[in-house]
């Protein structure tokens, strides 16, 4: 039988765990940090998770991911998660996790309990994993998982003075249109699973939106995210006047006619005017495939725009006209923010700063 895990006793475990001091030197503080200094942030909120539920309640198998496993001690560690655990990271922890709204809808989390036979990619993840594993199947008692807590919310408190550094806007110097473009040409020779091309389409929307007469608003969302909100056509909307007008798709890997389909699809089925697809430099088609499916939306009267993301560049570049600088920069790490991007995502801004010599 489930055991519960009561929230309220858990917001303040939580609390206290935050204020106390990490006292813990050893192999599981080390697995601990190094799990949270990863890069897979759903095994970071099942970690945080499953030390807040032992540490709650001493009767909690930190194992357990749902609330109908077998193992003794089973608990809803999905309501945990997101009733607690996702408010305190949004309130005190600056989304050092990853600020996401639902971390268990993610497919690592969607298995009954942590397990070595649970589906997932060699490597980093696997060891991952086994670690986590480790990590559970070795704290004794809540008062033990108290302190690893506490460990965990430290090592998070020092990711967090990172972030803040990623979070920096200010540049010596006011490069050019043409080094702004060279800026992004360097930029997206990275993916960053589609991020730096979401970053520069939806940096650009908005300087140039914002350069028009209209209550226009572009929205850029989280990239990739399971369990996206049904308010999120495409990974950029354009409204005016609180009214949808169209809808951007990026994509940085290889696509198909399927894909422009379903983005044009869904704009219409929203009342969009028109449509965009924008493709990245890491991405590959076959243009005598998608040709004919672009003509068939225009037969429908549906306006579309394909270009692939240097072109586009250029074009908006050019549309811009007189450009604050670092308006640019701040647009870009403001967007940055606003679809939560990877720290890689956020390091690699920073560092391309500083070898252009804009910092």
């Amino acid at each position: 039988m489930a055991i519960s895990i009561n929230q309220k006793d858990a917001e303040k475990v939580l609390l206290a765990a935050f204020r106390a001091r990490c006292t813990k030197n050893d192999d599981l503080s080390n697995r601990i940090e190094a799990v949270l200094n990863g890069n897979h942030k759903t095994y970071k909120y099942i970690l945080v998770n499953g030390l807040l539920a032992k540490a709650t309640n001493n009767s909690a198998n930190p194992l357990a991911l749902q609330a109908g496993s077998n193992l003794k001690g089973a608990f809803d560690a999905r309501s945990l998660c997101h009733k607690v655990l996702v408010q305190f990271e949004r309130d005190f922890l600056y989304n050092a996790l990853g600020g996401s709204n639902e971390p268990f809808l993610n497919k690592p989390a969607r298995f009954t309990e942590l397990s070595a036979s649970n589906a997932v990619r060699k490597g980093k993840d696997k060891e991952t994993l086994i670690s986590l594993i480790h990590i559970f199947s070795n704290l004794p008692s809540s008062k033990e998982a108290e302190k690893y807590l506490a460990c965990a919310l430290h090592f998070l408190n020092d990711r967090i003075q990172k972030l803040q550094t990623l979070n920096e806007k200010k540049i010596n110097y006011s490069p050019t249109l043409v080094e702004i473009y060279e800026f992004i040409l360097i930029f997206c020779e990275k993916s960053f699973e589609g991020e730096t091309s979401v970053l520069i389409v939806a940096t650009l929307e908005k300087l140039y939106h914002s350069s028009l007469k209209g209550n226009f608003a572009v929205i850029a969302h989280k990239v990739n995210q399971s369990g996206a909100s049904s308010k999120e056509i495409g990974d950029i909307d354009v409204f005016k006047d609180d009214l949808f007008k169209y809808a951007i798709e990026v994509k940085d890997k290889d696509f198909t006619s399927y894909d422009i389909t379903h983005a044009f699809d869904k704009i219409i089925a929203n009342s969009g005017e028109k449509g965009q697809f924008i493709f990245g430099a890491n991405a590959n088609h076959d243009w005598n495939e998608i040709r004919p499916t672009l003509k068939k939306y225009a037969k429908q009267g549906f306006f579309t725009f394909f270009m692939g993301i240097f072109e586009y560049s250029r074009t908006m570049l050019f549309k811009i006209g007189h450009l604050n600088k670092q308006e640019f920069v701040d647009t870009l790490i403001g967007t940055a923010n606003e679809i939560n991007a990877k720290v890689q995502t956020r390091e690699w801004i920073q560092e391309l700063f500083k070898k252009l010599k804009w910092k």
